[in-house]
């Protein structure tokens, strides 16, 4: 029997129902990973920058859309002073900006001195692992967030109130001058 006289065998690996390809849980991440790596290029990834002496100036890209801190040889960023947990914290960008999630650990997830279990990262963002501190850096948000940061996340303009206050002034001087 020639090769074309064969019946065709349809291949059943890597596919379900109707053709659809079937992908574990851990190569969805990785290839949602992929593409955010694609899209940001080398320079442009947003990065931990190191501040405590254990890693003062060190910077650690995120590798994707989503990292894993702790001291374990699974996790992203690996750690090795004793107060970051094995899997302590998680960082995730999604539609609403990038994240950090406390994964229970012993000495806890700071951003801006303030202890947390979910919260939003600015670019300029003070972020502690027990007690290892980063800055986080995030180029996309690096012209216009930074202020948010340097005032421990309260950051609120200022000529609001200014504009008010001469407001004030303003109609003061006139019902004084009449």
């Amino acid at each position: 029997m020639s090769e074309e006289q064969k019946p065709h065998k349809p291949s059943r690996r890597d596919h379900g129902p109707q053709g659809t390809h079937v992908f574990s849980r851990g190569d969805v991440d990785k290839l949602i990973d992929q593409a955010s790596q694609a899209e940001a290029g080398p320079g442009n990834r947003p990065q931990l920058k190191g501040v405590s002496v254990e890693v003062k100036g060190r910077e650690f890209p995120l590798p994707g859309a989503r990292a894993v801190i702790g001291r374990a040889s699974s996790c992203d960023i690996i750690l090795s002073d004793s107060s970051v947990s094995s899997e302590h914290a998680r960082i995730n960008h999604d539609a609403g900006g990038w994240r950090v999630v406390n994964l229970l650990s012993t000495n806890g997830t700071f951003v801006n001195d303030k202890r947390v279990s979910n919260e939003e990262l600015h670019h300029g963002d003070r972020v502690r692992f027990g007690r290892v501190e980063f800055i986080f850096q995030d180029p996309e948000q690096a012209g216009g967030r930074s202020a948010h940061a340097a005032h421990g996340g309260n950051a609120r303009p200022i000529w609001p109130w200014a504009a008010g206050v001469a407001v004030v002034v303003v109609i003061a001087l006139v019902f004084l001058l009449r």
